[in-house]
């Protein structure tokens, strides 16, 4: 029976650790937690701007509800310059312009 147990995955893994070494391990865990949230964050985040990227965000609305037409033209602008940034990056293909 001794030798069944010695042969087990969780018994290689775990259990023939001592009380001080199995503590030490525990006290990692929130930090690979930690980490794992960051890192998780950081992708998150990147998908997130690769997303909106082209989006020039909300304006200022006038008091009667509608965008002056200065922040209409910035807006177009903006626009326009972030596809124009972007459009040497894309990759041409057969039958497109």
């Amino acid at each position: 029976m001794g030798e069944d147990k010695k042969e087990t995955l969780w018994y290689r893994l775990w259990d023939h650790r001592s009380l001080e070494e199995k503590r030490r391990l525990r006290s990692l865990i929130p930090y690979i937690l930690y980490g794992i949230a960051v890192f998780y964050g950081i992708i998150y985040l990147s998908i997130l701007n690769t997303v909106n990227r082209e989006k020039t965000g909300t304006t200022v609305k006038t008091w009667f509800g509608g965008d002056k037409e200065e922040v209409i033209l910035a807006r177009e602008r903006e626009e326009k310059e972030i596809k124009e940034s972007f459009k040497a990056l894309r990759k041409r293909v057969s039958g497109g312009r």
